[in-house]
């Protein structure tokens, strides 16, 4: 039976609260007649805009297991139920999820279907005919040799700004949410500087990073007018057909040196994107934790020297908290030790990671879609970096303690 008062659920550290004001013959009354619950008109709904934030109605379906608790007569549980308690603007809508499963699918999607074409190419003639099979084959030919040869990663990307400011970005932004703000909204980035924006933290994903940034799905754009974005991401990313594709639309380059300092040499106006901590920060994420990786990471700091540009941290509240960490894995643990292990081998974290979960199960280990969680990424006042030719260590250290003492005051 539901409980005639109120409730309290403890779902990740956050309180969920259900406040039930009908009285207990009441409630037990409406329970016996319908298999549904109705709520009292005095009751609180947490998904109400006017009661609660956006920021307090996260991962509701990672939440339906610890309500489904409370609700032990399968008669007495359903979907209409948890609307009304929640309220019907916690849920995401259907597109939404659709866009989210598509954007991190999106990889493996590629990949599979790089494999299916050349697979038909070259042995799908019984299936597809020989005149479609050759054919297959001639275009897939041409189309890796271009991959091959093409440089666009290192040269400023390929950006479309229709594609950039799509739809379907916005209904990826809806899904967590995902917030854009200023630490402090008097401070001006003029468009006629040079800019390095540093993200924080890593996360699994930088999910942050991508919506903010990449696919200016949060109004990048007014609040730093004249100003073009590029974000950086493994030179790898660039080899997998199709992905890409995308990958260049949306402006995005490789992490390399060189990359970097093409698009800053470009002129004033630009700005490139980096996650500095890069996959080792990624082993640190898991709900609640806030270790950065900044001690070894010279080369992001000797850049923005070299380079004279104005240096921004960037701080995400929220990206550690998407994916929880299937095993345990501070440092000195044996998971640990493997992922170090497999890191220096192939450069690539490899995080024991669980996605998004529904029902009876709260995550699921491996799924790339992620918790519905509200991501808020705050941007630090800029650093002028005096121009230096040849750094020193005293140099790019003082860097770093002017970088940190900002994000601590963030």
């Amino acid at each position: 039976r539901p409980p005639a008062r109120r409730d309290r659920c403890e779902l990740r550290g956050r309180r969920l609260l259900m406040v039930h004001a009908c009285p207990p013959s009441t409630a037990t009354t409406t329970a016996t007649r319908s298999p549904t619950l109705s709520l009292g008109p005095t009751e609180k709904k947490l998904g109400d805009v006017s009661a609660q934030s956006a920021w307090h109605r996260a991962d509701v379906y990672g939440a339906l297991h610890h309500i489904q608790d409370y609700y032990r007569d399968s008669e007495l549980f359903s979907r209409g139920l948890l609307e009304r308690v929640i309220g019907t603007d916690s849920l995401p809508k259907k597109r939404q999820l659709t866009v989210t499963a598509i954007m991190f699918f999106l990889l493996p999607i590629c990949m599979f279907l790089t494999v299916a074409l050349t697979y038909l190419a070259a042995f799908g003639a019984p299936y597809i005919g020989s005149t479609a099979s050759r054919t297959l084959g001639a275009v897939l030919a041409v189309y890796y040799a271009y991959i091959y040869q093409d440089n666009s990663a290192a040269r400023g990307s390929l950006p479309s700004a229709r594609f950039k400011s799509s739809w379907f970005w916005r209904q990826l932004r809806e899904y967590f949410p995902v917030v854009l703000r200023k630490a402090n909204e008097s401070t001006k980035f003029p468009a006629d500087k040079k800019y390095m924006f540093g993200y924080h933290p890593h996360g699994i994903i930088s999910v942050g990073c991508f919506v903010n940034f990449v696919a200016d799905a949060t109004e990048t754009q007014r609040l730093f007018p004249g100003i073009s974005f590029f974000g950086a991401t493994l030179a790898a990313n660039f080899k997998v057909p199709f992905f890409r594709e995308v990958l260049l639309r949306l402006g995005c380059i490789s992490v390399s040196a060189s990359s970097i300092r093409y698009v800053l040499g470009m002129g004033p106006g630009n700005a490139v994107v980096i996650v500095p901590g890069g996959a080792a920060e990624a082993l640190d994420a898991r709900p609640g934790s806030n270790d950065l990786t900044l001690q070894r990471r010279s080369g992001f700091f000797r850049i923005a020297l070299q380079q004279g540009v104005h240096l921004v941290p960037i701080y995400s509240f929220g990206e550690n908290d998407l994916y929880p960490q299937a095993f345990r894995n501070e440092s000195g643990t044996f998971v640990r030790r493997v992922q170090e292990f497999w890191l220096k081998r192939i450069g690539y974290a490899t995080p024991y990671f669980c996605g998004s979960g529904a029902f009876c199960m709260p995550a699921i280990p491996g799924n790339p879609i992620p918790r519905r969680h509200p991501i808020i990424t705050v941007i630090g006042d800029p650093i002028e970096c005096p121009k230096i030719e040849h750094p020193t260590e005293a140099d790019i250290e003082k860097l770093k303690v002017q970088v940190c003492i900002t994000m601590r005051c963030m």
